[in-house]
């Protein structure tokens, strides 16, 4: 059963590189994906909201990994909750393993001992670990204590948040370069200054307006197809703008049924 499970979606997605994560809010991180690299560390714990990169970064991650000719998994257990738990139980044999959405696992006992499992048996193989969540380790509400303690032994980062324009600079110019796009200046800095500041939302806009230039030349280029652009991108930053203040409701809401629960009856 496991074993067929495996065929999901968990190759990596060639998509991205650690040269995406070159501005200077990043630097520490890589400094520590430098570490993994020589071994000087076998795990590493990245949280943050969510659009900020972590999925792409863990992505870049695996990528360096598989051009040192070692092999690498990247897997979202957003995506594995819904399969059979013994899925974990055949990545061991992997030297890098990358696991994403961690936070997850908060209403299932049984993948947090499987997880929990497979930080031993990694660890007995000496294989390197890659976690990523939307909180540390510390705040994940997990039953299984014995997991959360595996977790805050990982070297932990939190991730920039995008709001620092050199940051998102420096992944959008290494993004268009390694995909061979060439965009108008003016869409460039439209696009950083007035677009979403959230790295994935950065990248969903470029998903959108990259058609419009796609058969065109630079010369070729109208004042209409720039206007076109530039209101797509006010568009899809609204929809991302509409779609943190959904996820920052939920979180509250999330927050006001706990403390309701946890607050003790008085008689």
């Amino acid at each position: 059963m496991a074993k067929a499970q495996l065929s999901l979606n968990l190759d990596i997605k060639h998509d991205a590189s650690l040269s995406d994560f070159s501005g200077p809010g990043w630097m520490s991180i890589i400094d520590a994906v430098r570490q993994l690299h020589v071994g000087l560390i076998g795990q590493l714990y990245l949280f943050g909201s969510p659009a900020t990169g972590k999925s792409h970064l863990l992505s870049a991650i695996c990528e360096s990994f598989i051009e040192m000719n070692k092999s690498a998994i990247c897997l979202s257990l957003n995506e594995l909750i819904h399969t059979d738990v013994n899925v974990l139980s055949s990545l061991e044999n992997f030297d890098v393993i990358a696991i994403d959405d961690l936070e997850i696992l908060e209403h299932s006992n049984q993948w947090q001992e499987a997880l929990f499992h497979l930080i031993n048996r990694s660890r007995e193989g000496q294989r390197q670990l890659l976690f990523a969540a939307n909180k540390p380790a510390g705040d994940l509400p997990f039953q299984l204590t014995d997991l959360l303690s595996r977790l805050s032994q990982a070297p932990t980062f939190k991730v920039p948040n995008g709001r620092d324009l050199a940051d998102r600079q420096a992944l959008l110019e290494s993004i268009l370069r390694r995909r061979g796009w060439q965009f108008d200046e003016r869409i460039i800095h439209y696009l950083l200054t007035e677009g979403p500041h959230r790295i994935g939302a950065m990248m969903v806009v470029l998903n959108y307006i990259q058609p419009m230039f796609s058969n065109l030349g630079r010369s070729n280029i109208s004042k209409a197809v720039i206007s076109d652009a530039l209101s797509t991108i006010d568009e899809q930053t609204l929809v991302a703008e509409l779609a943190d203040i959904t996820q920052e409701t939920q979180v509250d809401k999330r927050a006001a049924d706990h403390d309701n629960l946890t607050i003790p009856l008085e008689f």
